[in-house]
């Protein structure tokens, strides 16, 4: 069977021509949240679409974090601050005593928006700023900085069909939107694959493909930063079979939709 490439936001496409949607590459829906959601509810109307619509939903919202807290699943601590309100950088950290903390919007791909914000010093005027930008239109999180980013990097676990396909070490605070972004192959221990693959059973459905990002707190402890599910790097360069799996787990997910 062929494949294409088309644009989610293209209107000249015929999406009723295809059996199956695969999202890949949709790095602009966080900008167009409501015109991406429609798009993904009229295409789901005529054709299959995966990863599913209902998990594609719940990953485009950091809450998912919430859930996942919520169910056991290790994950980095979290401040949530909600779109409208107004809150002081040193309200919010003082509170949990962190010093150097991540700002990040609920909503968002490939660290846009992201900022780190070490101390006390003169950044901490940038970083109010940053947060009062974010708050006037999304909803917000803010983080501790962990040093594990620095010494073991954020390591990112690819899975097809939930089955652990391979790892990699990302560069830290990436803005850089590739397939691969260059980084490299790690091994990974069982209890990084059993936090991550935690994190996939808590979504709603079996994900085609997935990506876990995770990070380790200040005692070694893998905790989940990210679980993407609408448009992940999947590092198919790092690892070469990695491109076999994948396009298995394509080719069966075909063949059930034709039985």
């Amino acid at each position: 069977m062929a494949a294409s490439v088309s644009i989610w936001s293209d209107p000249s496409v015929d999406w009723t021509a295809t059996p199956l949607c695969l999202l890949r590459s949709t790095w602009d829906y966080h900008e167009r949240y409501a015109e991406f959601m429609a798009w993904l509810d009229r295409v789901a109307a005529v054709t299959v679409v995966r990863n599913d619509p209902a998990m594609v939903r719940w990953s485009a919202h950091k809450s998912y974090l919430r859930d996942l807290a919520e169910r056991g699943v290790p994950v980095v601590p979290t401040r949530w601050l909600r779109q409208g309100e107004s809150h002081t950088l040193d309200e919010v950290t003082s509170a949990v005593g962190w010093r150097d903390v991540v700002i990040k919007p609920a909503r968002g791909a490939a660290a846009s928006d992201v900022l780190l914000v070490r101390g006390l010093g003169s950044g901490r005027d940038a970083g109010q700023a940053h947060l009062d930008r974010l708050l006037a239109a999304n909803d917000v999180l803010v983080q501790p900085y962990l040093q594990s980013v620095a010494d073991q990097g954020e390591r990112a676990l690819v899975f097809f069909e939930s089955r652990f396909s391979h790892a990699v070490r990302k560069k830290p605070f990436d803005t850089k939107l590739s397939i691969d972004a260059g980084s490299p192959r790690v091994d990974v221990s069982e209890e990084e694959i059993a936090v991550a693959r935690a994190a996939i059973d808590a979504a709603p459905g079996k994900p085609l493909y997935a990506r876990v990002d995770l990070l380790h707190d200040d005692t070694g402890r893998p905790r989940v930063n990210e679980v993407e599910l609408i448009e992940p790097a999947l590092y198919l360069s790092a690892h070469a079979p990695a491109r076999v799996a994948f396009a298995d787990a394509v080719e069966r997910e075909l063949a059930a939709i034709a039985s």
